[in-house]
């Protein structure tokens, strides 16, 4: 098949009496098995089909998504959905595309990661103390105390950035990532439910949603996060459980929402009975925080946290703070996959947060991150690129006549790895003409600068043929 559609295969979909998107997979299903649909056929893009079978695009996207985690289609972001040359059997997680090596020589600005301001020595000595009290974070993996003491430090720590929580509703977690996972497996269930998500996602997150059997359908956004008015539109289409949300520095636009738009939000998510699953991984960088989620609803929120961008990425530490009376549920889901998170990371937690070392590190890292934000916007901010207090990457526009594909490209052949939006969409979505650069966390001021010069150079000689 080629990028048009073929008119020898039209689904009858009038036929079906399922809801139109699984009669439209069950047609794709049909047809690649009886040979209608060769493997490796491209399908046609969403719009083209969707206006030729008469339906709308989210039901041919959503056919499209149902079709792939049942192993029959691969969608590649840029390129399109094809038929698998062999179907896809169990559960297949593609591997996160940022965590790739990168190669000799080549500079990574691909990865988010946590600053290093010389946290290093004051963990260190955290360890050594936890290990001098005796080895009760050595000798089991069940110390119910061990979990105790780790939730009530979290409980201090989250009420010092105004989130109001009970010890018990607390869910110590192997990072942000896990703690989205575990609520994305509380709130739902039944065949195929549906999370809504901003129209860009992050990788890990989507991971997570094929690994819970989630499906995540993409809500249009603004300049102020989620747009209430095309969230009521999703419920309404897609008659969903949940939504996934980043109030604060979203990843990748760094957009931060108002008061008032979070207040908007959890109103629509009251009105259609929607749980809220709150990822607030970056928020702890910001000097001054306005109210999380479990203020405007909190009988219906699950906060995802960790210390991960804050204090050490390699600490894999976090929570999840589940609606009053269901954190039994979180622990229950953690202790199927993990029991608890090792006493040994929890325990040096508790002496960071307890030490006041935890806030001593935050308060390097938002110097640090203050420093390289400054000099990218004066190397690059002629091209319009976005910083944000606190946020350790940024995000760019491309300028005219440079295309997403050949700009990523040209990165490579200078030796920098970057991310592009291509990274963040959904399947079957459209791609944005933007870029993620991180602040060069783990390389010294003067390697930083030398790649921002290079960047800069390479957006000031488009491709002459892009440009025709």
């Amino acid at each position: 098949m080629g990028t048009r559609f073929d008119t020898s295969w039209v689904p009858d979909l009038e036929a079906q009496p399922a809801p139109k998107y699984r009669a439209l997979a069950g047609a794709i299903d049909d047809a690649i098995r009886t040979g209608a649909l060769a493997p490796g056929a491209k399908l046609p893009p969403v719009r083209e089909l969707a206006w030729e079978i008469g339906v709308t695009p989210g039901t041919v996207a959503r056919a499209y998504r149902e079709a792939t985690d049942a192993g029959a289609l691969r969608a590649n972001v840029g390129q399109g959905t094809f038929v698998r040359e062999r179907r896809q059997t169990g559960t297949f997680i593609p591997l996160h595309p940022l965590t790739s090596h990168a190669q000799e020589g080549q500079i990574d600005l691909r990865n988010s990661r946590s600053p290093i301001v010389g946290q290093e020595a004051l963990i260190n000595v955290a360890i050594e103390r936890v290990l001098a009290r005796g080895s009760h974070v050595l000798d089991d993996y069940t110390r119910a105390t061990n979990d105790l003491s780790a939730r009530d430090a979290l409980h201090g720590w989250l009420a010092s950035g105004g989130v109001e929580t009970e010890v018990d509703a607390i869910v110590p977690t192997y990072g942000t990532q896990q703690a989205v996972l575990v609520a994305m497996m509380a709130v739902t269930s039944g065949h195929d439910p549906v999370v809504l998500v901003s129209d860009l996602v992050y990788a890990g997150f989507q991971q997570a949603a094929k690994l819970a059997r989630v499906t995540l359908y993409p809500v249009r956004s603004d300049t102020n996060g989620l747009n209430p008015q095309a969230l009521e539109e999703a419920c309404r289409i897609a008659r969903p459980q949940a939504m996934l949300v980043s109030a604060n520095l979203h990843n990748p636009t760094l957009v931060t929402m108002s008061e008032e738009r979070r207040a908007a939000i959890a109103e629509v998510a009251r009105a259609h009975d929607l749980q809220i699953i709150e990822d607030d991984v970056y928020g702890w960088l910001l000097e001054e925080r306005l109210p999380s989620f479990p203020t405007f609803a909190p009988e219906r929120t699950w906060y995802a946290t960790s210390l991960s961008k804050c204090v050490a990425a390699g600490l894999r530490f976090g929570c999840l703070v589940t609606p009053p009376g269901r954190g039994a549920v979180g622990q229950g889901i953690v202790q199927a996959m993990n029991y608890r998170v090792s006493s040994l990371i929890g325990q040096t937690v508790v002496e960071l947060i307890q030490s006041g070392e935890a806030d001593r590190i935050r308060d390097m890292a938002r110097r640090h991150l203050a420093e390289r934000a400054a000099l990218t916007q004066r190397i690059l901010g002629r091209w319009g690129i976005v910083t944000a207090p606190g946020a350790n990457f940024a995000w760019l526009d491309l300028p005219h006549g440079w295309h997403l594909a050949a700009f990523d490209r040209a990165c490579v052949d200078a030796g920098i790895l970057i991310a592009t939006a291509g990274t963040y969409v959904l399947p079957g979505s459209d791609v944005p003409n933007k870029i993620r650069i991180s602040l060069g966390m783990g390389y010294e001021a003067p390697v930083f600068q030398r790649c921002l010069e290079q960047i800069d150079r390479i957006l000031a000689s488009p491709p002459v043929e892009l440009m025709a």
